[in-house]
C-alpha cells in the first residue's frame, strides 16, 4: 500500500508525494490561487492569458529553448485555468524528475513574459472565446454555470472580450506577482518519486519565494432561474443544474452513487428513458461534481426542436423520480463501476496526482486509494434510499439554446 507524504513549507506551499512501486513514470500537478475567480472585474481573462504566457520562456531559456529542454526530458506538459486555480501539469520519467522540476520551477519563479508574446496570446484567447459559437453544447453549459454559481465563481475561464482586448503586459505581471505565490499553492507528485529528496530539493530552490492570495469574496447572488438563448439552429441544447452536497459533506458519497444511477452511464435512467425508450434525443447525461464549498448536479440533453419540450419534461421527471429510491441491481452495478474506476485511476500516475490535489483543496487532506474505495464500499442501499427520500432541492437552473423557447416552469 502506498503512503502519501505531506509537508507544508514555511512559505505556505503544500507538497503531496505518493511513491508508487514498479512505476517508472512520475506525474506532477502544481496549482496556484490564480484561477478565473481571482481576476479583477476589469481584467477578466488575465488568468488564462497568464497560463499561456508562462511557457514562453523562463530563467535562462527563451520560449523555444524552454520547449526544447522539456522535450529533451520527454515531458508531456500542459497549463490550464479552472475556477480556483491556475494549473501546471507534467508527466515524465521519475529519473528525470529533478531536471523536469527545475524547468517547471523556473516558469513559476522567473518567467520571462516577453512583450512580443502579448499579441499572439491575445489572438489565441479571442479565437477560443469566438469558437464557443461553434460549440453550442459547451456554450450552453458555461451559461448554466454563469447563472447557477455566484460571482466571481461563475466565470467561464475564457475571459471577457473587452478585458482581453485591452489587457496589458503589466496586468499579467501583476497577476503573476500577486497570485503565483506559495500560500494557497499545492504541489502533488505521484509515481517514481522519493519524497524526502524532492522536499529537500524544493527547500533549496524556493528561497525567497513568499506570499499568499486569499479566496476572493462573493460579489453578488447567483441569478438562477431560466434563460433561453435564441439561435437559428437545427438542434436545441438543454442544460439544468441543481444544488448538491459539497465534497466535505458526509452525504457527498451518497449523492455520487445516486447521480450515477440517474445519469452517469449508458445504463443510467436518463439514457435508458430519454434516449433508448423514447428516442427523444441524440445525447443526454447527468453528473455530480462536489466542490469545496458547494456541489452541483448537472444535466445536458441535445435534441430536435420538435422533441425539445418533451425531452426537458422527461429529464425533470426522472430527476424527481429519484426520490422514490433506487433498486438493488442499480446500486450493485454502480458501486462496482465506481470501485473499478478507482482501481484503474490508481494505475495512472497523472490521475493520482490530480486526485491528491483535488482532495487537499476540497477536504484539507489527501486520501489514499484504499480510503476512497472503502468510503464507497461501506455505503449501503438503505443509506442511499434514505438520503434520496429526505433530499430537498430547489427548482433547477435551466438554460436552453436553439430556435424554440421551452416552458421551464
Amino acid at each position: 500500500m502506498s503512503v502519501i507524504e505531506t509537508q507544508v513549507f514555511e512559505n505556505g506551499m503544500t507538497l503531496l508525494a505518493e511513491p508508487k512501486k514498479n512505476v517508472k513514470s512520475c506525474s506532477v500537478q502544481w496549482v496556484f490561487p490564480a484561477g478565473s475567480c481571482s481576476d479583477l472585474p476589469e481584467a477578466e481573462g488575465a488568468s488564462v492569458m497568464l497560463a499561456d504566457m508562462l511557457p514562453r520562456g523562463a530563467g535562462e531559456f527563451d520560449s523555444r529553448a524552454l520547449s526544447d529542454s522539456m522535450d529533451r526530458y520527454g515531458m508531456r506538459r500542459s497549463t490550464d485555468v479552472g475556477i480556483h486555480h491556475l494549473v501546471l501539469s507534467s508527466t515524465m520519467l521519475g529519473s528525470d524528475l529533478q531536471d523536469g522540476m527545475s524547468l517547471i520551477t523556473s516558469m513559476v519563479l522567473e518567467p520571462r513574459m516577453p512583450a512580443d508574446a502579448m499579441e499572439p496570446i491575445r489572438s489565441l484567447c479571442l479565437q477560443a472565446l469566438e469558437s464557443l459559437q461553434d460549440e453550442p453544447q459547451q456554450e450552453t453549459m458555461l451559461r448554466l454555470r454563469a447563472r447557477h454559481r455566484p460571482p466571481p465563481y461563475n466565470r467561464s475561464g475564457y475571459g471577457a472580450r473587452g478585458a482581453l482586448e485591452s489587457m496589458q503586459l503589466e496586468d499579467l505581471q501583476a497577476a503573476w506577482r500577486q497570485r503565483m505565490v506559495p500560500g494557497g499553492s499545492i504541489l502533488s507528485v505521484a509515481g517514481d518519486v522519493d519524497p524526502a529528496v524532492l522536499a529537500s530539493w524544493l527547500e533549496n530552490h524556493m528561497q525567497g519565494w513568499e506570499g499568499a492570495f486569499p479566496d476572493p469574496p462573493m460579489t453578488g447572488e447567483r441569478l438562477g432561474g431560466a434563460e433561453h438563448v435564441e439561435r437559428d439552429t437545427s438542434q436545441v441544447h438543454i442544460a439544468m443544474a441543481w444544488d448538491a452536497p459539497a465534497e466535505p459533506h458526509p452525504n457527498s458519497v451518497l449523492e455520487r452513487i445516486a447521480t450515477r444511477v440517474f445519469g452517469g452511464s449508458s445504463s443510467g435512467r436518463l439514457f435508458t428513458e430519454v434516449r433508448q425508450k423514447r428516442s427523444l434525443c441524440y445525447s443526454v447525461n447527468g453528473a455530480y461534481r462536489g466542490g469545496r464549498d458547494m456541489g452541483v448536479i448537472g444535466v445536458y440533453a441535445g435534441t430536435t426542436p420538435e422533441r425539445a419540450q418533451e425531452t426537458l419534461d422527461t429529464c425533470k421527471a426522472e430527476f424527481d423520480r429519484m426520490a422514490d429510491g433506487i433498486t438493488g441491481d442499480e446500486f450493485r452495478r454502480i458501486k462496482t463501476g465506481l470501485e473499478s474506476s478507482l482501481v484503474l485511476s490508481g494505475e495512472s500516475s497523472s490521475a493520482r496526482a490530480h486526485a491528491l490535489v483535488a482532495d487537499q483543496f476540497r477536504l484539507g487532506r489527501p486520501r489514499s486509494l484504499d480510503e476512497a474505495r472503502q468510503e464507497i464500499a461501506s455505503v449501503t442501499l438503505d443509506q442511499v434510499n434514505e438520503y434520496l427520500g429526505a433530499r430537498v432541492v430547489d427548482p433547477p437552473t435551466i438554460v436552453t439554446m436553439g430556435p424554440v423557447s421551452l416552458e421551464t416552469g
